[in-house]
């Protein structure tokens, strides 16, 4: 028990001190390992007696070589952190699209010393990893920026290239096709012999020539991707793509997959949406489903397939659509078993806009054409039973049938107003603008979407094809600082099949006072004969820049003409009365005159006598 407790009081000073030591050498090991260790007095190495040097040697040995052992691993361990840590930062710098940080993150030597590179790598690239740019399909930025992708934004595309021909346009459409004219898909398209029109989309014109529904081929656009670096600008159309919101403040539009894109000058031309029935709506998928609302390419596509594959079509609509429709689908139904049906509410085909007398004779002229006309005719419920479309009417009828079109009209597309801002009118709908077109200091509304003030005619709206063109042609001049207002009159036109057919300009209404003067037709008088002298079958092409003189009623009234046979209305003019004012006027068989009746309407004079005004037409001329 002595010896080991003596041993103890000789261990215990030098097993303290050799502690204290090795703490402070490896401390300063690790700040510095090439520097020498320190020697430590003797004195304070042992408590034990002085010169006990055998114990001292002893100790010296164990802490040298503790030392010398903890100084070559810290210089190992540093050395290969050092080295890991720039092959690291070399094969980081080497990848593509990596940021590579400036200041490196410090880890502690002994968690680098315990990770593999495989381990390290997945926690350095993932913040560090940037996701590669998507390619640029479309400019972020466009000078003049047109939404909407029809005639009238096209109109307005061509007007100020014109005007400015170094303009960057870019022509947002959600619909898949370049801008297209819609009047042939329910006229020419149906009448072609070519099985191969619904694919081709190019139809024949009434005087035999051949086009296509669109007004250029692609060829004639610039890419989008390109519109910001073509040296002269151009016109590039964004297909597919619909525009969801507007900041008018910020100047720019959102889409609906988020992307913005800003503008200096903006045109809304967003078009409409053909309204539905709300007995339709009601009606259930099935009914749904067999029901073609008529407006794009796509719905002509698919009636023009169920016309081949049904066995009954019924048009529910007596406007301009729906009557060219019955026409079209009647005249096709000759050479196969369809059974086309049109009802409308009205006492005759038309019935909201001719006369009372003409809409009657229009009326046996679709009849004429194998269509079943019922009139009167106010829908109270639709279904679906046993296969067939099942249509009740207020009075107790009952229609059958295997599919149905509804034309009964067009809402204004005015979902970008709120957003915007803007006002839409309680009375015609659409985007309230302007005798310039101008909604607010750097936007502009054309086409169907438009109500405008008529300087003229006072407010309106107006859905056809050479509104559009006109309107748009307008809106793009003022786009490029014209500052013109409204009041070059646009045109319309029906035809019913290749032998009648009608132009009108102005106000008709058929609840308006009317005077018509009629003459007997002869075979020049027809939209064929028509678009054989123009040399188009777009006649709104022909006529929309013509002028004419100011009408001049003679000095010596003469009798009016003799009347022609009762309800044999060959050819006339219907003139529409609002206040003595001739305010619309419609060319019934006749054609090529419109410049004539847009100067009747634009002087805005009272006439003694409409049989005279009516020889400036030349109706009663073989």
């Amino acid at each position: 028990m002595w010896t080991c407790k003596n041993l103890w009081k000789k261990l215990a000073p030098l097993a303290r001190s050799s502690s204290t030591l090795c703490r402070q050498n490896a401390r300063g090991v690790l700040f510095n390992n090439e520097r020498r260790l320190p020697l430590v007095p003797q004195a304070h190495m042992s408590s034990g007696t002085p010169g006990g040097g055998g114990d001292n040697n002893l100790y010296y040995l164990l802490v040298g070589a503790t030392c010398v052992g903890g100084g070559f691993y810290a210089y190992r361990t540093i050395k290969g952190d050092k080295e890991r840590y720039q092959e690291r930062i070399n094969e980081i710098a080497s990848r593509p699209n990596k940021v590579v940080p400036e200041q490196p993150i410090t880890e502690a030597p002994g968690e680098q010393a315990a990770e593999t590179p495989q381990a390290a790598e997945p926690a350095t690239v993932a913040p560090a990893e940037v996701p590669a740019p998507t390619p640029v399909e479309f400019p972020s930025h466009a000078p003049y920026l047109l939404i909407g992708g029809g005639t009238a934004s096209f109109a307005a595309a061509r007007s100020i290239r014109a005007r400015d021909p170094g303009a960057r346009v870019l022509i947002i459409t959600d619909e898949p096709d370049l801008p297209y004219m819609r009047p042939p898909l329910s006229k020419e398209l149906w009448f072609s012999d070519d099985p191969s029109v619904v694919d081709t989309l190019r139809f024949k014109q009434w005087n035999g020539k051949e086009r296509s529904i669109y007004f250029q081929p692609p060829s004639f656009y610039v890419s989008p991707q390109d519109l910001e670096k073509v040296e002269n600008g151009g016109v590039a159309v964004l297909t597919g793509k619909k525009v969801v919101h507007m900041d008018v403040r910020g100047n720019k539009v959102t889409l609906s997959d988020d992307t913005e894109i800003s503008y200096d000058k903006c045109l809304i031309a967003t078009g409409g949406i053909p309204r539905n029935l709300q007995v339709i709506e009601r009606a259930g998928e099935e009914v749904t489903k067999r029901t073609t609302l008529f407006r794009k390419v796509e719905d002509f596509k698919a009636l023009d397939k169920v016309s081949r594959d049904t066995k009954s079509i019924t048009i529910i609509g007596g406007g301009f659509l729906g009557s060219e429709l019955a026409c079209a689908l009647g005249r096709r139904s000759a050479d196969s078993d369809l059974e086309v049906i049109q009802m409308f509410p009205e006492k005759g085909n038309m019935g909201k806009v001719l006369p009372e007398y003409l809409s009657n004779w229009t009326t046996a002229k679709v009849k004429s054409e194998g269509v079943a006309v019922i009139t009167e005719a106010l829908v109270k419920a639709v279904s679906f039973k046993d296969g067939k479309v099942e249509i009740k009417l207020k009075d107790g009828r009952v229609v059958k049938t295997d599919h149905i079109v509804a034309a009964v009209g067009l809402e204004p597309s005015v979902e970008l107003a709120k957003s915007a801002g803007l006002e839409v009118d309680s009375d015609f709908g659409g985007f309230r603008v302007n005798a310039e077109l101008q909604a607010r200091s750097n936007i502009w509304v054309a086409g169907d979407a438009a109500c405008f003030y008529d300087i003229r005619l006072g407010r309106r709206r107006v859905e056809h094809h050479d509104h559009a063109v006109v309107s748009g042609r307008l809106a793009g001049e003022n786009m490029t600082g014209a500052n013109k207002p409204y009041w070059h009159q646009s045109m319309f036109w029906s035809d019913l099949g290749p032998d009648v057919g009608y132009e009108a300009i102005g106000i008709v209404d058929s609840s308006l006072p009317t005077v018509g003067v009629f003459a007997k037709a002869t075979a020049k008088d027809t939209p064929k004969a028509a678009t054989e002298k123009s040399g188009t079958g777009i006649r709104s092409e022909s006529e929309t820049e013509g002028t004419a003189n100011s009408p001049v009623a003679s000095s010596t009234p003469e009798p009016p003409p003799v009347p022609e046979q009762k309800d044999n209305y060959g050819k006339g003019v219907i003139f529409y009365l609002r206040d003595k004012v001739v305010v619309g006027i419609i060319l019934w068989n006749v054609f090529n005159r419109m410049p004539v009746a847009r100067k009747i309407i634009k002087d805005g004079e009272e006439h003694a006598d409409l049989n005279e005004v009516a020889k400036l037409f030349n109706i009663h001329d073989d």
